[in-house]
């Protein structure tokens, strides 16, 4: 035939069919079988055709026919200029060097020597070179190395290695040398080699080694799911790498977790992969399994800004602890809200550094419930408490259960009408009023699709309703969940036949209907009943309220009134008191004394009814500033000067910064001298060491003065109710105690007058600064502008400054607390009962400088005084001096009367010296109350110097006479040999006893004496005893072993008797025990020696005659209550 021969184009697989374009097998001998077991998972169709070479085979020209019984793929010889195709094995020929060309032909050429051309390697370089990374090699069982430089050329090109691991290979050599040479991409035993070369020619990617399977399979082995889940992937493929490759703290930490009990979550390497158990899985919901191995940063995305600082923390070495974190989990396919405790723990790995962190869960939902609960039945509690019509207690009722959603999903209120026919809605929250689950107005008589409010209504008790979503299917509550179910509460008033009114709370969905949320909505609905009863009985009192405030409208003006008037008096008193100090050089020396203690006082009355007057006309809105521009820090600067004296006297360092402001600062003057010095006396009141410091300073739009102190402090609860008026500070220590609570509260009043602010920031023992803002250039509506006032010193100022002084000028600790010898004056004639205690020892207590040089004048006269000026001062100085009797003011710094009373009263002091009250507290209760706590005597200011004389002469001849009565009671007992004790009315308590050396003495009061002396088989027949005696109020007498010093026992025969009171009830028991162990040993050896006569008749009836205890039987004479 004529023309040109046609040439078939080489076959060159598509670019997009398959990932590889040809897969090369290499083996050497005894590779047959693996051979075959990798090519029978090939399917018929394979996309890429498969080349195979095989040196040293027994098979020689038979292998093509052996394969082809053998394996599904087609099988052919490969020849010189053979082609290549897909679902073709090409086989190199025995004795031959076979190549593949870039255009998927043959190569064929005749093999001389297997060591020298190393055909093996020939074929693996030659598809390396055609095709690059297009290469799938498979390095099958073979002696010798040849095929090590061929796979090493195909994984330089960038083609895939696999090579079939040692264990299933019958020659590893070759195997071997290739995973040496670093070319095996996968090591993999011969079984699963097949489906390999399937799932990358499919492109599902490298399956794990055959050393990684072992260490999964080891690592994650055991039932659980999670383990299961762990073995099924693909870890190579994750950040953490093949499983084989993790280091011995990664593969550790993970067996922890897996085997824990608790919930476990191991976050390792810097993008925290993510390794848990079971345990953790709840937690990990719609999440898992996808999560295992996962990021936490991308699996929790939504609280990755909450993670990453814990993180941080755990990763520089920090172990970090998290209470009661909320994690919404599915349990039972139901979402609900838990909460848990978090504990994340560094993990180190085997350099030391932290290479994870181990996060271990507590799950607490059932005590955040319980916790939450109480404190919304608390609230409720609260925030009814001081409602006062029936609708609003049950707004806030409903507002404290369900302002938040979160036991309480939403709640509604309604108030049933008079003739129980209408409910009409109150309120509602989490829904929306007056819509679908909230209806404005119900009729109870006819049917209505919504809620059975007429049933429950009917059956007077709680009502769960279990279809509210059939019913309504709406949203509620914050969150905008759909509810399943509520709670109907009839709210019935005590006697009432039928409620009214109906509380409808919603369940949230997300929490399960168990015994405990019933019982919390159980407790809710009767609490909001209670409380919603509570508030109709206040609802009645609103018109007594209402003349209460109407009353106390009315105090106020008398109050306002009534101190205005004080000035007409005081002004009268201090008048002469002033014309007498001017001609005080003509006084004798105890008049100037009197006439300066008046003045000070009539001064600082003035000041506080300034005070007073100041306030009321405020509450009154009656106080109006003279604002005028001032120089406002010279007028600071000359304020605080009146108070340096004060300072330099207490020790404490005045500074004062005030620098010419650029403009003058609409004020009233008088108004800042008062704001200022009652902020400089309070400095000073509670600063005893360091530095009171002003300072002025401009701001853009405003002054700013501060007046920093480096004092006690101010507790923090204290802090929000500062500036209230009538507040004070407990428990603080202070120079004193003095004060009306108004400096403050009025000091914030006249700041808001100049349209300031005012701020307190303090700290317990580092000090208190307050911030006083004044705005600047501006010029009040109802001012009256003129020039310039001039800055005058103030009389407010310099009366506050004058007390401060006294304050601070007090001796110190101890100083004051030596006895002081009666004054020798001849014009003191003492009374009768103040001429019998003459020369006894009174202790002074009393923080106010001037009352207690007062009082000491007052009594040296006629005793021996001593002066403290606080609890604290006057306990040690009891300690030391034993004083006959403590005057002592009620209320003062650090140990105020009532607790220097306590003190004496107790084991730290002098139990047993009187101790006489004094206050400005008067009435009947008062007196009663400081009785009741233990005084002696109490007074109450004002009180005149002969009634004090009186009642301080007679407490010292009553204690004069009770030590007198002690003294003749002591001389008894020690004219006594027996054992002498008392005890309380019943017995409970041994007020003293004296032991005579017999048993041990007590001087202190014991609860424990029972134990303490009586032997523990006499313990029941002495208790009995007692018992009929308290009963009878008759003479305790019997005989019992006593407990002796040496631990021995002995035997008294004790007798006590009642003292009674004049109302005939017993006060104490006064007894004696004879020591009778003599007798009663003589009385045992009789016995012994009957014991030996067992013969003798009538050894029975006496034996039965005796206990087998030593004490005798109750029914002999040998004890008796007497009548």
């Amino acid at each position: 035939m004529g023309g040109a021969d046609v040439v078939d184009e080489p076959s060159h697989p598509a670019e997009d069919a398959a990932p590889f374009a040809v897969v090369a097998i290499v083996t050497s001998a005894g590779g047959l079988d693996a051979v075959t077991r990798v090519l029978r998972e090939l399917p018929a169709d394979l996309p890429v055709p498969v080349v195979l070479a095989q040196h040293l085979s027994g098979q020689g020209s038979h292998l093509v026919e052996i394969l082809q019984r053998r394996i599904p793929l087609e099988v052919a010889w490969a020849d010189e200029g053979g082609q290549l195709r897909p679902g073709l094995v090409t086989v190199a020929r025995p004795r031959t060097l076979l190549e593949v060309l870039p255009d998927g032909s043959c190569s064929a050429q005749p093999l001389h020597s297997v060591v020298a051309d190393r055909p093996l390697d020939r074929l693996l370089a030659s598809v390396a070179d055609s095709f690059g990374d297009a290469v799938l090699a498979v390095v099958l069982t073979g002696m010798g190395n040849d095929g090590a430089a061929g796979a090493r050329a195909v994984h330089a090109a960038g083609g895939t290695v696999l090579v079939q691991d040692e264990e299933t290979s019958e020659h590893p050599s070759m195997p071997r040398a290739v995973a040496t040479a670093g070319a095996a991409d996968r090591v993999l035993a011969v079984h699963v080699l097949g489906r390999a070369v399937v799932d990358l020619v499919a492109g599902r990617g490298l399956p794990p080694s055959s050393a990684d399977v072992a260490a999964v399979r080891s690592l994650f082995a055991g039932p659980a799911e999670v383990a299961r889940l762990a073995r099924e992937r693909d870890w190579s493929t994750t950040e953490l790498g093949p499983v084989g490759g993790w280091s011995a703290a990664l593969r550790t930490t993970v067996r922890l977790v897996l085997e824990a009990p608790l919930a476990m979550c191991l976050l390792w390497g810097p993008r925290h992969i993510q390794l848990y158990n079971d345990g953790y899985r709840d937690l990990m919901g719609v999440k898992h399994p996808a999560g295992l191995g996962q990021a936490n940063r991308d699996c929790w995305p939504e609280v990755w800004h909450l993670n990453e600082g814990i993180y941080a923390q755990v990763l520089a070495g920090s172990p970090v602890q998290v209470r009661e974190a909320l994690y919404p989990i599915t349990r039972s396919g139901v979402l609900e809200n838990a909460w848990f405790d978090l504990f994340f723990t560094p993990i180190r790995d085997e350099a030391g550094a932290v290479g994870g962190i181990l996060a271990t869960v507590v799950e607490r939902t059932t005590q955040v419930l319980a916790d939450r609960r109480l404190r919304t039945l608390h609230e409720l509690g609260s925030r009814t408490a001081g409602t006062t019509t029936w609708r609003t207690a049950l707004e806030s009722a409903l507002a404290a259960i369900a302002v938040d959603g979160e036991d309480v999903l939403f709640a509604v209120g309604y108030r049933i009408d008079g003739v129980g026919s209408v409910a009409l809605l109150v309120d509602a929250v989490g829904v929306e009023a007056g819509g679908p689950m909230a209806p404005s107005r119900v009729e109870l008589d006819t049917g209505d699709p919504g809620w059975p409010l007429a049933r429950a209504a009917r059956l007077g008790e709680p009502l769960l309703v279990e279809d509210v979503a059939a019913r309504f299917g709406g949203p509620a509550g914050p969150d905008g969940l759909v509810p399943e179910a509520a709670l109907l509460v009839p709210l019935r008033e005590p006697g009432a036949d039928s409620p009214n009114g109906l509380l409808v709370l919603g369940v949230h969905p997300r929490l399960p209907l168990d015994a405990a949320y019933r019982e919390f909505l159980w407790l809710a609905g009767r609490e909001v009943a209670a409380r919603v009863v509570e508030a109709r009985g206040r609802e009645r009192e609103r018109e007594r309220l209402a003349r209460l405030a109407e009353l106390d409208r009315a105090k106020t003006e008398f109050f306002s009134n009534v101190s205005h008037e004080f000035r007409t008096p005081l002004t009268l008193m201090l008048g002469p008191l002033e014309a007498l100090h001017e001609r005080r050089a003509d006084l004798p020396e105890e008049l100037r004394a009197d006439v300066e203690l008046a003045g000070r006082n009539a001064r600082r009355l003035l000041r506080m009814v300034g005070s007073l007057l100041d306030f009321s006309r405020a509450e009154a809105g009656r106080l109006r500033p003279a604002f005028a521009p001032t120089d406002l820090s010279r007028l600071t600067a000359d304020v605080a000067g009146l108070f340096r004296s004060a300072a330099e006297r207490a020790g404490i360092e005045l500074r004062v910064d005030a620098p010419r402001l650029p403009q003058p600062v609409w004020v009233d003057p008088q108004m800042w001298e008062k704001v200022l010095s009652n902020l400089l006396a309070n400095a000073l009141k509670f600063t005893f060491e360091g530095v009171v410091e002003v300072s002025v300073r401009p701001l853009p739009k405003h002054v700013e003065v501060q007046v920093r102190d480096t004092g006690v402090g101010i507790p923090a609860d204290d802090l929000p109710h500062l500036f209230q008026r009538f507040h004070r500070v407990r428990g603080t220590r202070a120079r004193t105690h003095e004060g009306a609570g108004i400096g403050l509260a009025l000091v914030d009043e006249l700041v808001r007058r100049h349209h300031g602010r005012v701020r307190v920031r303090s700290e317990v023992g580092v000090g208190t600064t307050f911030t006083v803002w004044l705005p600047l250039g501006r010029r009040p509506a109802a001012d009256h502008p003129g020039e310039p006032v001039s800055v005058a010193r103030s009389d407010v100022a310099a009366a506050l400054a004058e007390e401060v002084e006294r304050w601070v000028t007090a001796a110190p600790v101890g100083e004051e607390a030596v006895l002081a010898e009666p004054a020798d004056d001849p014009g003191a004639q003492p009374d009768g009962i103040v001429r019998r205690a003459l020369g006894a020892r009174v202790l002074v207590v009393d923080d106010n400088a001037d009352a207690r040089d007062y009082l000491r004048r007052l009594l040296e006269p006629h005793w021996r005084v001593a002066t403290a000026r606080d609890g604290v001062e006057a306990l040690e100085a009891a300690r030391a001096l034993r004083p006959d009797l403590v005057l002592a003011d009620v209320v003062m710094p650090r140990l105020d009367g009532s607790g220097l009373l306590r003190a004496l009263r107790g084991d730290d002091g002098p139990a047993d010296v009187p101790v006489v009250l004094v206050t400005a507290r008067a009435g009947e209760e008062s007196a009663v109350e400081g009785l009741l706590a233990g005084a002696d005597d109490y007074i109450v200011k004002p009180f005149s110097p002969r009634e004090l004389l009186a009642r301080i002469g007679a407490q010292l001849e009553l204690a004069r006479l009770r030590r007198r009565s002690a003294g003749r009671w002591r001389a008894l007992v020690d004219a006594s040999f027996d054992v002498v004790y008392r005890m309380n009315a019943d017995w409970t308590e041994m007020h003293a006893l004296d032991g005579r050396g017999f048993i041990a003495d007590t001087d202190r009061p014991t609860a424990s004496w029972l134990d303490q002396y009586i032997h523990p088989d006499d313990q029941p027949l002495v208790t009995r005893a007692i018992e009929e005696a308290v009963r009878t109020g008759n003479v305790f007498e019997l005989e019992h072993r006593v407990r002796r010093p040496d631990g021995s026992l002995g035997w008294v025969l004790s007798r006590a008797v009642p003292l009674l009171d004049e109302h005939g009830r017993v006060e104490e028991w006064v007894g004696a025990a004879s020591d009778v162990t003599a007798r009663r040993q003589a009385e045992e050896a009789r016995r012994a020696g009957q014991e030996g006569l067992r013969s003798l008749p009538g050894d029975a009836r006496a034996a039965g005659e005796t206990r087998t205890d030593g004490c005798q039987d109750a029914t002999r004479s040998s004890w008796r209550v007497l009548p």
